[in-house]
């Protein structure tokens, strides 16, 4: 087992049934304390909109609470790029930058994140981008998030205009995606990659290969950065495991059918029910990328994932649900899962 594995944190936010959103913030940060004390790299944040059963949206406006409530782990995330200016997404997150420098990911986004009524709403009405315009809004992006700023004329003068005002550093951005589209982006640009085999485990090595073999050496990065996100349900006996994450299986199984869905049901609240059958190849399918059981047997697939990748950084999706009696302002499973992982795979604190 590769014992010097890199671990992060992917979150959601799972919203439980019996939880409001305080409480499921309050869980985050648990989860993201608990992650800083025991020597996770990162703590990211996923951006979902208008979904009952999750809580990362904004992940401008939740990183500083993070960062606020740690010392050290790396926090930001997930910002699609399409719902907004890209001067807007350089300032907000060279705002977080600023108040903890050296220790935010600005990780953007190609898709939408939510139905078409609600993207909408984001945008102010206004249509989708097109792919010439988002790639020249990623490109005005990291030109704002260097040093001496985007540089444009107008009226015979030049402008210039920068995340913030005499920033001493600058966020890492990384390119997100699950494509051989987002990989080649990510090598053209010179910069980080996370493949999010959460969302979609197939294709994820020709994906990676290709990313590696257009890298282009950048003022950013000198060689090619790979990490991997999973989602990750352990429990303390396989058998544990897989109770837990009936409760997300039936929520992605909804999302996914573009059902109406609800907040994550208590673990005690799936026992014995059925996966209805037009469910049957969603759960096969996700079956497939999860990664479900035991401590050991989870951090033997964790392991087997990362080498059969060839990356040394996995992010943990933790998504396991809770039962009844436990404290609705903590997610006492997800935590047990990073800590019995960290356990496994000893990261430097």
């Amino acid at each position: 087992m590769n014992k010097t594995l890199t671990l992060s944190i992917l979150d959601i936010g799972p919203i439980r049934s019996n939880q409001s959103a305080s409480d499921c913030f309050s869980s985050m940060l648990e989860l993201a304390r608990l992650g800083d004390a025991i020597g996770y790299h990162r703590y990211w944040l996923a951006e979902h909109h208008n979904v009952a059963a999750v809580a990362a949206s904004q992940t401008a406006s939740f990183a500083p609470v993070v960062g606020a409530s740690t010392q050290r782990i790396r926090i930001g995330g997930c910002v699609l790029l399409a719902h907004y200016p890209p001067f807007l997404v350089a300032e907000q997150m060279g705002l977080v930058e600023a108040c903890f420098p050296g220790r935010v990911d600005l990780g953007i986004g190609r898709s939408t994140g939510t139905d078409w009524a609600t993207g909408s709403l984001l945008r102010g009405g206004t249509e989708m981008k097109s792919d010439e315009a988002y790639l020249g809004d990623l490109a005005s992006l990291i030109a704002m998030n260097r040093p001496d700023g985007l540089k444009v004329m107008e009226g015979g003068r030049a402008l210039s205009f920068k995340a913030v005002a005499s920033a001493g550093s600058a966020a890492d951005i990384w390119i997100l995606g699950t494509s051989s589209y987002s990989a080649a982006m990510a090598a053209e640009l010179g910069l980080p990659y996370a493949f999010g085999y959460h969302i979609r485990a197939e294709g994820a090595k020709e994906a990676i290969g290709l990313y590696r073999e257009r890298f282009r050496p950048s003022p950013y990065l000198a060689a090619p950065k790979v990490l991997v996100s999973v989602i990750v349900v352990v429990g303390s006996s396989d058998a544990e495991a897989e109770r837990l994450a009936r409760p997300q299986l039936f929520f992605m199984s909804a999302f996914r059918s573009g059902e109406p869905v609800q907040p994550q049901m208590l673990a005690e609240d799936a026992d014995g029910r059925a996966f209805p059958d037009r469910y049957s190849e969603l759960v096969r399918m996700f079956r497939r990328s999860w990664i479900i059981g035991s401590p050991d047997r989870v951090a033997d697939d964790i392991a087997r994932l990362a080498q059969a990748l060839d990356v040394s950084e996995i992010m943990i999706n933790p998504v396991a649900a809770a039962f009844a009696d436990q404290d609705v302002r903590r997610a006492p499973n997800r935590e047990f899962a990073i800590s019995a992982l960290a356990e496994h795979f000893p990261q430097s604190a």
